[in-house]
């Protein structure tokens, strides 16, 4: 019965390591991007929500329009120039709105989309689809923006759904249902609602020059001396329905969202930024995320092509292979070598220096014809007869290996009488 050396095929091994090798590097992206990766379908009024008080029709449609949109799950977002829309949530701390603002000042322009809708969910509903339920009264908007402005929130009569509203980005929009509203001493209206109590849209007048906006309404509430020409605008929107899903529905309503996105941006085709930190779906940065976020990518790129190098090689070889060598190797060269690294580890060298000397006794005198009856002393005598070598007779030189010891006096004592015998015999 034969036996297989490789069960697998090597284009076999090379698909499970490809396999292997991306499920590895899709799970460190994941460990690291963690609640990034969840479904923004929650049914929660955010960008990314498909749902009737999301805002991922406004977003889709400003891409189409040509706008860049960016969704951002980490504080870094905040950071960034361009608009940033904020849809917090009816219970966001007051505090983290007023931070946000404050970093964002010589940042770039900041939208604060109010709770509008109270929601439910049920089981006959599409994933992130929810059953709208009555809005919420004035007091959490209030309540999230205390530190930041004074002002007061009404929910509106229902009569007044329909009727025109008083825009000043231009275009005819209808008043949503059940409108709300926002009126303070510190912010100038963008969308008035039609009995004038106070404004849909409206912006803070925290010193800043506004050219795209102070136009929009005349009122001039800042002192001339208290101007600061570097700051952004901060724009709320007391009635979400003007930007949700449900607005982007009716075609003037959707024209004046993309009109009002345009008039706060400080300049065209700006990159329009939804927040997602305030609905539960931001993730601390850790050195997993930063691996696969410019400009560490680069060099996660590098490290990667470089394991895949490493591991086409390692399917490759460099040459023929090497075969292994037999550990007793055949011939008399080799049983020589044997032999003496034996006699040599077990340290019996003295062992061999008579009979080596014996030998080299023996071919010397048969060389030179003594015969084998002569006595050690005849061989010995007719052998020193012959000559010297390097100044020392053949007596000398055997007697000398034979009384040898130590392995170096071995070694010495038989290359000295094998040089005899070759200088003197041949």
């Amino acid at each position: 019965m034969s036996v297989q050396a490789n069960p697998f095929r090597r284009t076999t091994i090379m698909i499970m390591f490809a396999v292997g090798f991306s499920a590895f590097i899709v799970l460190l992206y994941g460990l690291g991007a963690a609640d990034p990766l969840a479904s923004g379908e929650n049914g929660e009024a955010h960008g990314a929500s498909n749902s009737v008080v999301g805002y991922k029709a406004l977003a889709n449609l400003l891409e189409k329009t040509g706008v860049p949109v960016q969704y951002s799950r980490s504080e870094a977002g905040m950071d960034k120039g361009g608009l940033l829309i904020l849809t917090p949530g009816p219970f966001t701390p007051a505090e983290e709105i007023d931070a946000v603002i404050q970093q964002r000042a010589y940042v770039g322009p900041t939208m604060i989309i109010l709770p509008k809708w109270q929601t439910g969910t049920s089981a006959d509903l599409r994933k992130g689809w929810v059953h709208l339920g009555e809005p919420w009264s004035g007091d959490p908007g209030t309540e999230m923006l205390k530190d930041l402005v004074e002002v007061d929130i009404t929910v509106g009569d229902k009569s007044l759904a329909g009727r025109d509203l008083v825009s000043a980005v231009g275009g005819r929009v209808k008043a949503p249902e059940t409108p709300v509203t926002i009126k303070g001493n510190d912010v100038r209206s963008i969308v008035r609602s039609p009995d004038a109590k106070g404004a849909l849209i409206a912006y803070i007048d925290d010193g800043g020059v506004y050219a795209q906006l102070d136009s929009l309404d005349e009122s001039q509430i800042t002192n001339e001396g208290e101007f600061d020409e570097s700051f952004y605008p901060v724009v709320i929107v007391a009635d979400a329905d003007l930007l949700n899903n449900g607005g982007m529905a009716d075609k003037p309503t959707a024209r004046h969202a993309l009109a009002l996105i345009g008039a706060v941006s400080s300049a065209s085709n700006e990159e329009v930024t939804f927040d997602l930190t305030f609905n539960g779906l931001g993730s601390a940065e850790n050195l997993l995320t930063l691996a696969f976020a410019p400009p560490f990518l680069s060099a996660t790129i590098c490290l990667i092509t470089a394991a895949l190098a490493a591991a086409w090689m390692a399917f490759n070889r460099f040459g023929p292979p090497v075969l292994e060598k037999r550990s007793i190797i055949f011939g008399k060269s080799a049983l020589v070598n044997n032999s003496a690294a034996f006699i040599s580890r077990m340290e019996r060298g003295y062992l061999v220096t008579d009979p080596y000397a014996e030998m080299i006794r023996t071919q010397a005198a048969e060389a030179v014809g003594i015969g084998p009856q002569a006595s050690e002393q005849e061989i010995h005598h007719r052998l020193d007869a012959l000559g010297e070598s390097d100044g020392n007779r053949f007596s000398a030189l055997f007697h000398q290996l034979v009384r040898a010891r130590k392995p170096q006096e071995i070694a010495d004592g038989a290359a000295a009488l094998h040089a005899w015998k070759k200088e003197i015999i041949g």
